[in-house]
């Protein structure tokens, strides 16, 4: 049943992923330098070759699973257990990446520019999608609940 709550926060929870892809992360003041999910803007020109030994491959990565994850798990609403399941691991891969920016990312670019990082829109966007996970996984959890109960009676 793709109406259920669950299923609309599961959805909701895949597109503030993917709009992680659009907006930035964190931008650095002394340098101008804009941190995206797939790659670092800069826009001081001729110092490209600061950043260039960036890997942002293991971000991009984990990105990508927390937009599909969500999707897969609307689909799969006839086996309960493997959608809580599933949940937690996209709710595991989403803290990974809030925790691989903070204190990889951002910190290694502040290394290499010295200059504070102000976090912009890109960064709340995996909290919300955290929210919206740990909803859908309570409206599992009510399913599974349910269902027991009338077990019981039978």
């Amino acid at each position: 049943m793709i109406q259920r709550i669950q299923s609309v926060f599961l959805f909701l929870a895949a597109i503030t992923s993917a709009l992680m892809f659009l907006f930035p992360i964190a931008w650095f003041k002394d340098f101008t330098v804009k941190l995206y999910v797939t790659h670092i803007q800069n826009f001081v020109p001729g110092s490209e070759l600061i950043f260039s030994d960036f890997k942002l491959l293991p971000l991009s990565i984990l990105a990508a699973i927390a937009v599909v994850l969500p999707f897969l798990i609307i689909f799969m609403y006839k086996n309960l257990t493997g959608q809580l399941r599933l949940i937690r691991l996209s709710i595991l891969f989403n803290l990974v990446l809030i925790g691989l920016v903070f204190f990889y990312y951002v910190a290694q670019i502040q290394l290499v520019t010295a200059s504070e990082a102000a976090y912009d829109k890109g960064i709340f966007l995996p909290l919300i999608a955290l929210v919206f996970l740990f909803l859908a996984l309570r409206g599992v959890r009510k399913d599974i609940k349910l269902i027991r109960s009338a077990d019981r009676l039978r």
